[in-house]
């Protein structure tokens, strides 16, 4: 069996996305999500430029060797434009094994370890009285043994959806310091709201300063988080240690990671508690197994990113690896209702607290060509903050 084709789909169904079709000469084939909010063009244009001349007339079934050869084989390695190229075309090779094995991914993976995976879902509004006010209600309307928050207030709520081209990012105001007591506070009510048994995620964001972040995990200790995420951005790696070292608090952290060499230090450090990386970013499923095996070696969870403008594809991944792997810890709901479900068919389902899938060869989700052709991908860009001195501010 031959690759003969390879095709890029990019569509915005209210949000863009970019996925990958790869056909065989047995006229089988695998699809992958490759998206990558604000710059899906150019890694469209790496696949069709690049890779796409790598692939035809291989054996789809040497997903290691292809993993390698587009990693290594540029000589300069990773990115977040190629580690979410060689994600889509990833997923579509493990897809195409699955299939012709009459296998469904988790499977190939080593097969169940459970069959069942817990999740949490966001807490949503327009502003912080709003999500307090409607925490209970949702808990108790979904079942919800977890839940997630996030600082900021209303945090660029509605900032993915694309009604038309962009030509610039929008802008959120975010000025740290007046928000440290603001996110206490917000963390503090939903916790009376919700009482002590729902576990509490906070989403830092990123948004803080190493000693800014270690103010609010200290003063949320009492209130029993169930892990603060990305409590710091990752560029200044000894940052992250310099946290773990002052609070008692469980940490998540690797949404911005590409590969298992940036979360080495993390891991072998023990400065995390979930290791959190967004499947689309570190390269796909065959990268993914390696940091989970990893991270398995220090007693660290899994938490794969998976927010809901993420595809159902790459949250159907997901579900394969909470299934089939030994430490996983909790999963980001990102099941979704809207025009998506137009164009992909398939993913997780969402059932009191949980995720459950339907038993399907490979990832178990397509593509409708036609239904992606309707909806047409516009150019958009990730969010940016601005301080009140006008300086940028990491998102």
């Amino acid at each position: 069996m031959k690759i003969i084709q390879v095709t890029t789909i990019l569509t915005s169904p209210n949000q863009n996305y970019l996925f990958v079709k790869i056909i065989t000469d047995s006229g089988v084939y695998g699809v992958g999500d490759a998206s990558l909010n604000g710059r899906e063009q150019a890694v469209a244009d790496l696949i069709d430029a690049y890779l796409t001349p790598l692939l035809i007339g291989r054996d789809p079934g040497q997903i290691e060797d292809f993993w390698q050869l587009a990693y290594r084989g540029t000589y300069w390695r990773g990115g977040n434009i190629m580690m979410s190229a060689l994600c889509g075309i990833d997923m579509a090779l493990w897809d195409i094994l699955g299939k012709t094995s009459g296998k469904p991914l988790y499977a190939l993976l080593g097969g169940k370890m459970r069959n069942s995976v817990l999740c949490y879902s966001h807490i949503l509004g327009k502003t912080m009285e709003d999500k307090i006010a409607r925490a209970a209600d949702y808990v108790k309307q979904r079942q919800l043994k977890v839940i997630r928050l996030r600082a900021g207030i209303p945090a660029a709520a509605g900032t993915f959806g694309v009604k038309s081209p962009q030509n610039g990012p929008l802008v959120e105001p975010w000025n740290p310091e007046e928000e440290i007591y603001n996110s206490i506070e917000y963390f503090i009510r939903v916790r009376e709201a919700v009482g002590r048994d729902v576990g509490i995620i906070y989403d830092l964001h990123e948004r803080f300063s190493p000693d800014q972040a270690i103010r609010i995990m200290r003063s949320l200790e009492l209130y029993n988080p169930f892990f603060i995420e990305d409590p710091i951005a990752p560029d200044c790696v000894d940052s992250l240690r310099y946290v773990r070292e002052k609070t008692s608090v469980p940490i998540a952290f690797g949404e911005l990671y590409k590969s298992r060499w940036e979360c080495l230090p993390a891991i072998t450090g023990h400065w995390v508690d979930y290791i959190r990386c967004d499947v689309i970013r570190v390269g796909g499923i065959t990268e993914a197994r390696k940091i989970a095996s990893l991270a398995e070696t220090y007693d660290i969870k899994t938490a794969w990113h998976g927010p809901n403008d993420v595809s159902p594809i790459t949250h159907a991944v997901n579900w394969h690896l909470n299934v089939s792997e030994y430490n996983f810890g909790i999963q980001e709901d990102g099941t979704t209702d809207g025009l998506i479900h137009e164009v992909v068919s398939g993913g997780p389902v969402y059932e009191n607290g949980s995720l459950f899938m339907e038993d399907r060869p490979g990832i178990g989700c397509d593509v409708d060509e036609a239904a992606a052709a309707r909806y047409p991908f516009r150019k958009a860009y990730i969010p940016i903050c601005r301080q009140g001195d006008g300086s940028l501010h990491t998102w």
